[in-house]
């Protein structure tokens, strides 16, 4: 019995002398990336509508643009057109938008959400022109 003790007395020991495992390193996530506004257009359209349209990245760092219409925010990406920007979910139930800006002018416009990118599908509902402040020519 004594000799029983004796030797796991000697494994403990033993086992004292050698190292532990390592655990794995672990990686720190990635920050996320945050999304960031880099410019914010006000723009006039017809039958008083206002929109304020903020060009930026989403969180991912791609390009989108924010359309605020009606307190409502509207997130569109680019289409395939230069200047236009698109997303399925519209004014209306089943219709997208479409931003469409053509210098100091911009086309509101929507198509059934399936076919929202084709430009030639898209119906425009309002034109814009960007607002400028009283006493400034544009």
């Amino acid at each position: 019995m004594r000799r029983a003790g004796l030797l796991a007395a000697a494994l403990l020991l033993a086992a004292c002398g050698q190292k532990a495992e390592e655990a794995p390193k672990v990686e720190a996530p990635a920050k996320p990336t945050l999304a960031s506004a880099s410019s914010s257009v006000a723009y006039s359209c017809e039958k008083d509508l206002p929109i304020t349209a903020i060009a930026g990245t989403d969180k991912d760092g791609k390009p989108d643009l924010a359309l605020i219409i009606r307190g409502q925010d509207y997130r569109l990406t680019p289409s395939a057109v230069d200047g236009r920007y698109t997303t399925q979910y519209g004014l209306e139930p089943g219709l997208g938008l479409a931003w469409w800006v053509k210098g100091d002018e911009a086309l509101l416009q929507q198509a059934p959400f399936k076919v929202i990118d084709d430009p030639k599908v898209a119906q425009t509902v309002r034109t814009c022109r960007v607002k400028t402040e009283p006493g400034t020519a544009k």
